[in-house]
């Protein structure tokens, strides 16, 4: 909102105020000078004050003549004062609102390497935090004009559609994202979310990562099926988190400690290993990322996609595979770009 609209909207009031005591001494005055029964009196003062050209109700006296001419470059002032305030307001607002939706459809039809999220509930938005806290471009597509407003107000890029169609999508810049994630709160709306954005996809942007939230098990199944890569049942883990506190609370205080939300520079990464990296070709224990990077290795994806946990220290490092690293978030963010060089 602009922070300029209530002293403008207090002009409005101001004038709008002045104009209502104007019309009452009017009023008041043609009862007192020229005896006008008070409906006469009213009617008198309005269309003078408007100017719309009707002559008198009575004749007038002198006195009475001086009233009306007063009444008329007051009140043609205030009219004027109020009218241009209050247009001012719409005329404005309309613009900006013109501007910024030229804006930020310019930013939709440029933007990539970005996460579209479909749904701004409590899980929307908190994967929305997460993902801008990481830096992170996002664009969220919401059906929900109150939605909407919030979103376009924290100065975040959305559409406003329904997700489920293919329109909304590409207008989210499907095509580009490196990521959709479905978090709508219904489970039928996921799928179809996930079957349209894998069958847009498919053939413009066959790398997309879709995340999509289930209810239970049997969703999870069904949206996987129709084409997202994982699918999260919030309830699930959070049952699960909760009774790890409750019977391994020291493996729970580890895991919030290396959660990204932890105060210390601690953090869990994965990081894929490129063609040219220094360490292609070398078992783990003859590169130099304990010693150099202070970093541990709890487990390789391998390019096939083999999932391999704590590997052995004879492991030979293959292009394309992905290491799970934990340690230091800066000498990650140094090796991540030794091993994309």
């Amino acid at each position: 909102m602009d922070p300029q609209a209530p002293n403008k909207f207090r002009y409005v009031r101001i004038g709008l105020i002045l104009l209502l005591l104007t019309i009452t001494a009017g009023t008041t005055g043609l009862v007192l000078i020229e005896h006008y029964p008070v409906a006469d009196a009213l009617y008198m003062t309005v269309i003078t004050i408007s100017t719309v050209g009707f002559g008198e109700v009575h004749e007038l006296s002198v006195a009475g003549r001086g009233l009306i001419i007063g009444l008329i470059i007051i009140g043609l002032a205030l009219v004027t004062y109020t009218v241009g305030a209050l247009g001012s307001i719409i005329v404005e607002g309309q613009f900006k609102r013109l501007l910024g939706r030229n804006k930020m459809n310019k930013e939709l039809a440029t933007i990539k390497d970005h996460y579209v999220i479909c749904g701004f509930g409590r899980m929307g938005q908190i994967v929305c935090d997460a993902l801008e806290e990481q830096g992170r471009p996002l664009v969220v597509i919401t059906n929900l004009e109150e939605e909407y407003d919030q979103i376009i107000s924290d100065g975040r890029l959305a559409v406003f559609g329904d997700a489920t169609e293919d329109e909304s999508l590409l207008k989210a810049g499907l095509l580009r994202a490196r990521g959709l994630v479905a978090v709508v709160s219904s489970d039928v709306d996921n799928l179809y979310i996930t079957l349209s954005a894998r069958e847009l996809a498919r053939n413009g942007n066959a790398e997309l990562y879709i995340l999509a939230r289930a209810s239970g098990p049997k969703s999870q199944r069904r949206i996987k099926h129709a084409g997202a890569n994982r699918a999260i049942a919030p309830y699930l883990i959070g049952g699960s988190r909760l009774v790890d506190a409750l019977l391994r609370p020291h493996v729970f205080d580890y895991m919030e400690v290396l959660s990204q939300n932890s105060e210390l520079d601690l953090m869990i990464e994965e990081l894929e290993v490129g063609e040219s990296a220094s360490i292609v070709g070398l078992a783990i224990m003859e590169t130099n990322l304990r010693n150099e990077y202070d970093l541990i290795i709890i487990g390789v994806t391998s390019s096939s996609g083999e999932k391999i946990f704590n590997p052995k220290s004879g492991y030979t490092i293959a292009a394309g595979d992905t290491l799970i690293l934990l340690g230091n978030k800066q000498q990650l963010a140094r090796l991540e770009k030794e091993l994309r060089s």
